[in-house]
């Protein structure tokens, strides 16, 4: 196990205003500080913009309602229609193509798998029940 080098050195860089908040914008898309951000950079790792996810589960969630939903109507009348029938396949293949673009947003094609990808769906589940609580605050 290799130890950690302490970060006792500093870069100096002269950027303008314009650069400066593109910088600090993308960092904060990706979640990290600008130092993470442009360390990221250097070090060659995919940057993930989080916010793109955080769309992609909130959608995945409106489409849960949905089926929910029409769960809810066959359960209290013990049927469902060919029409709501349709209507759970058709959400089923949305969630599978959300889901599809959640792993190419996060993962190389040889990196992802199933387990890893719900860890981080659940890690970004919270964070946006997180935000959504601080917004609704």
């Amino acid at each position: 196990m290799q130890e950690k080098e302490s970060k006792s050195q500093s870069i100096l860089i002269r950027v303008s205003p314009t650069e400066k908040k593109k910088i600090e914008d993308k960092a904060k898309q990706s979640n990290k500080t600008v130092a993470g951000y442009l360390l990221a950079l250097t070090e060659s790792r995919r940057i993930i913009d989080t916010t793109k996810l955080a769309a992609l589960i909130i959608e995945i969630r409106r489409i849960g309602v949905n089926i929910n939903q029409i769960a809810a109507v066959a359960n209290s009348q013990k049927y469902i229609s060919k029409e709501m029938l349709a209507k759970v396949k058709q959400h089923e293949k949305e969630i599978l193509e959300l889901l599809q673009q959640i792993l190419n947003e996060v993962y190389d094609t040889e990196e992802h798998t199933i387990e890893s990808l719900e860890q981080k769906i659940d890690r970004l589940s919270e964070k946006i029940e997180r935000l959504e609580k601080n917004g609704s605050s």
